[in-house]
């Protein structure tokens, strides 16, 4: 690896930075770069939200007022805009339809927010690093991003068999190569900074106006200084350059200012740990593709059993790799299989046969001579080659051979490049930022932080874990952003 590395790197100017580049991130980009949403008229079941954008009819979405729209919608998200965007991207979905689009989008140049989009990977994010061969959860129009229907784009890939089944639910790998054809074939490559590692991000204040080298533009952040006696965001980084085999070649220092920057980086780059002795040894893995590779090695070796620990979908998807590839299991979880809460009881039995046939596994009302549960135990200590487990609620205590341990119990968005990890932005405050249980405190329907003001977040970090709701938010940012910038004569 080239170690050479630009200290003072120049600086770039621009409106709008966001860090992240899964599809929430993408469907912001793609607003930001001029496409504007509006209600086609088409019939929705709610009567009340049609009424009002009939009112509108050929006034975007971006320009109308997101309160009222959102009143009184229900749904899977706790995001007002979110609701309301999915009320038009997929009209009665959690009834079971699959009705079209009610909103189309235009292209308006003069709409066009200069911005960046820095990602870790390819255009894609998280979708990027899971193994290919695994279905998606959702179905597959779920995931969809505007303007480029899923089955639509099957089809033109001629693929489609490898894409979709019968239950409407597509692969791994076509979503990571939708994501990716997405960005080119939408034109938003000039905006999309690959490879690009976010270190730092920071207030700062720049009172000089600064000409961007490359467009010529002058910086708008600087504008709204002077205007508004407000701040800009610096984000630093570094970008690095891989060859043909994938490999790290080059790495080069960035640094962007803008008077807004937006959190889009996902919940899932830091696996949460047990906490427990031997951790940290080499038979431990905390995410599928590591898992995947282990189990090409048991299957060389035939050795021990593997154990999964948690009660989550990610833990269902270890399980079924290792009975696909006939190895043995140990399945360690410590609450009751029939605990309602399980995300296997929220999904229908029809559409996911293969999450159902683990949760059955169990509660012991199916068996398989390679499959044990150990429901209400939890795991003490880890030393290479064995576990020790204790049952809940006794001091019985078992020590197992094994041959890799998978810890699938979460994760967590990796925030290192804030202060505090941006502890301070969370509804409870001083916590970690959880996707779950401690989300990223924002304006309802701005997306902008209660306790930051030009910083927005948006996808899971939100809460919005599910694609079709996450991408909802880049209707409430890019709206608050078109006010600003109104205000400001832009």
């Amino acid at each position: 690896m080239d170690n050479h590395t630009s200290h003072q790197p120049k600086t770039m100017h621009t409106e709008v930075v966001i860090v992240g580049n899964g599809p929430s991130a993408i469907s912001l980009s793609y607003m930001l770069a001029g496409n504007r949403p509006y209600y086609n008229g088409h019939t929705l079941s709610n009567e009340y939200l049609s009424k009002r954008l009939q009112e509108n009819m050929g006034i975007s979405l971006v320009e109308q007022d997101l309160p009222s729209l959102c009143d009184g919608l229900e749904g899977r998200s706790n995001n007002p805009v979110a609701l309301l965007f999915d009320s038009l991207f997929h009209p009665d979905a959690d009834l079971g339809a699959d009705n079209p689009p009610a909103m189309d989008w235009k292209y308006q140049a003069e709409h066009e927010v200069p911005h960046v989009v820095l990602g870790k990977t390819k255009p894609g994010g998280t979708w990027q690093k899971i193994d290919g061969a695994m279905q998606t959860i959702s179905q597959n129009s779920w995931m969809e991003l505007p303007g480029v229907p899923f089955k639509e784009w099957l089809a033109k890939q001629r693929h489609t068999c490898r894409g979709e089944n019968m239950l409407g639910r597509a692969t791994i790998s076509d979503v990571k190569d939708y994501y990716s054809d997405y960005v080119k074939s939408q034109h938003l490559e000039k905006y999309f900074r690959d490879y690009h590692t976010v270190t730092s991000v920071q207030r700062v204040f720049h009172l000089r106006n600064h000409v961007d080298s490359e467009s010529g533009e002058v910086e708008p952040c600087c504008q709204n200084v002077r205007r508004n006696h407000t701040h800009c965001w610096e984000v630093r980084g570094y970008s690095t350059v891989m060859d043909d085999q994938g490999q790290v070649v080059a790495r080069q220092e960035f640094c962007y200012v803008a008077p807004h920057v937006v959190l889009a980086t996902g919940a899932y780059d830091i696996p949460n740990r047990l906490g427990v002795e031997g951790e940290n040894l080499p038979c431990v893995v905390h995410c599928l593709g590591e898992f995947e590779q282990r189990l090409a090695q048991c299957e060389a070796q035939t050795t021990d059993p593997v154990l999964v620990v948690g009660a989550g979908l990610s833990a269902a998807d270890a399980i079924l790799m290792a009975l696909e590839s006939n190895i043995p299991v140990i399945h360690v979880f410590r609450r009751n299989p029939n605990d309602p809460s399980l995300i296997f009881s929220k999904l229908p039995k029809a559409m996911y046969p293969e999450y159902h046939r683990v949760h059955s596994l169990m509660k012991g009302k199916e068996t398989n001579e390679l499959y044990k549960a150990l429901p209400r135990h939890s795991v003490v200590e880890i030393t290479d080659g064995k576990v020790l487990v204790k049952a809940k609620g006794t001091d019985s205590l078992i020590w197992f051979d094994i041959s890799c341990i998978a810890i699938m119990i979460g994760s967590r968005s990796d925030l290192g490049f804030l202060p505090r990890e941006g502890r301070h932005l969370g509804v409870v405050p001083k916590w970690p930022i959880d996707s779950k249980h401690n989300t990223i405190d924002i304006d309802a329907y701005s997306y902008q932080s209660v306790h930051e003001p030009q910083m927005f977040a948006l996808g899971p970090l939100v809460g919005d874990n599910f694609v079709r709701f996450g991408i909802g938010g880049a209707l409430g940012i890019v709206s608050h952003i078109s006010n600003c910038r109104k205000k400001d004569g832009m």
